[in-house]
């Protein structure tokens, strides 16, 4: 079919468009870390394949702030306030506009649109580039000229790369990965080494938040296991607070009766940093749980009402395992509505079989 002079044309073997010529390119995912973490293989193949060119990223802050050290991208846009859910559209029109006007005066010979809500397909249609790259989902395909193909795959991270197939450039791999800086690095021994965590045990840090109550498995349960991580395994356990979560992390670290230092820092790439200095991480599904894999550390991930088929991509030969709530009915809701939410199903005792097993197989892992 021949295209238009907004639309490649369409000539592999596979029926998928040559990829098209760009020097300026913008990839947008706004919302969540954990979901931004997963669009790293989609930056490095962009990179790989546009060796020359320029990659942009457009995200809300908080999750931008991942890829703050990112060396493939040559700028990570912050969306403003002005832009935010909740936000109306009708409310400082002045510096809505003035943002889409400066977006629009980047010149994006590429967009690709890894959200696809009506904001982002907004930015994405504003942003006035040749080629726009998005999912032809509730309505607003009318935004993209380039639909994406979706594999048969149900993983999120598949489902990101086959914007890149989409448009004829080859992945090698589905790797994720956060960088950050010998400054972080530093950051992150001094805040070791100050609470005498000195490498002369193992390491394991917990992360008891989630941003769905459903998803959160239980202080008690995660008091528990540090304890035994403790006791049995003769473990370093590091405990880690996201904002506003101090109170309940340090009561966590009294019920588990053992020392357990709070890590507590509002940049993301120092606590990447330091994640990468441990041994084990175990957290509910969340951003760090992501940042952990994406960093090389063996990861074990609790999960309740979401799918690790979807959101857990990772490799058990590295050291990454999901574990699962065993209600095979689970309703699947930010809040649960049974009495006790279904992730509670997974006992310290399976955490701790499973932590004792991925260490045995990670006892080879470089130190730092």
């Amino acid at each position: 079919m021949a295209g238009s002079a907004d639309t490649p044309r369409r000539s592999n073997a596979r029926g998928l468009m040559d990829a098209p010529k760009a020097r300026r390119i913008l990839i947008s995912r706004l919302r969540y870390i954990g979901d931004v973490v997963l669009t790293t293989p989609v930056i490095r193949a962009l990179k790989r394949h546009y060796a020359e060119a320029e990659l942009y990223y457009l995200a809300e802050a908080g999750p931008a702030a991942v890829l703050a050290r990112n060396p493939y991208l040559k700028e990570v846009i912050a969306l403003p306030d002005e832009l935010l859910p909740g936000r109306s559209v009708l409310t400082r029109c002045g510096e809505q506009l003035g943002f889409l006007r400066d977006l629009r005066k980047r010149r994006f010979d590429l967009v690709i649109d890894l959200f696809g809500n009506p904001r982002s397909a907004l930015l994405t249609l504003a942003a006035g580039a040749r080629y726009r790259v998005g999912y032809d989902v509730r309505g607003r395909g009318a935004a993209y000229n380039i639909k994406i193909r979706r594999s048969a795959s149900l993983r999120v991270v598949d489902a990101y790369l086959d914007a890149v197939r989409s448009i004829g450039v080859p992945v090698d791999d589905d790797r994720t990965e956060v960088h950050f800086s010998a400054e972080d690095a530093a950051w992150a021994n001094f805040w070791l080494a100050k609470r005498g965590v000195d490498g002369d045990r193992r390491i394991a840090a917990l992360n008891p938040g989630a941003s769905w109550p459903a998803k959160t498995w239980s202080a008690g349960r995660f008091a528990e296991l540090a304890r035994r991580m403790i006791e049995a395994l003769n473990l370093r356990v590091l405990l880690v607070a996201g904002p506003g979560q101090r109170e309940a992390v340090t009561g966590l670290a009294d019920m588990a009766g053992h020392a357990c230092p709070v890590v507590e820092t509002a940049s993301l790439t120092r606590l990447a940093a330091l994640i990468r200095r441990c041994d084990l991480f175990v957290s509910n599904d969340c951003g760090p749980m992501h940042i952990a894999t994406a960093v090389g550390t063996p990861t074990i991930g609790l999960f309740g009402p979401s799918n690790p088929r979807i959101w857990f991509p990772y490799s058990q030969a590295a050291g990454h395992v999901a574990l699962e709530a065993g209600a095979d009915d689970c309703c699947g809701r930010d809040y649960c509505v049974r009495p006790v939410a279904c992730i509670e199903s997974i006992s310290p005792c399976q955490v701790l079989e499973a932590a004792e097993s991925v260490l045995r197989g990670t006892s080879n892992r470089p130190a730092e």
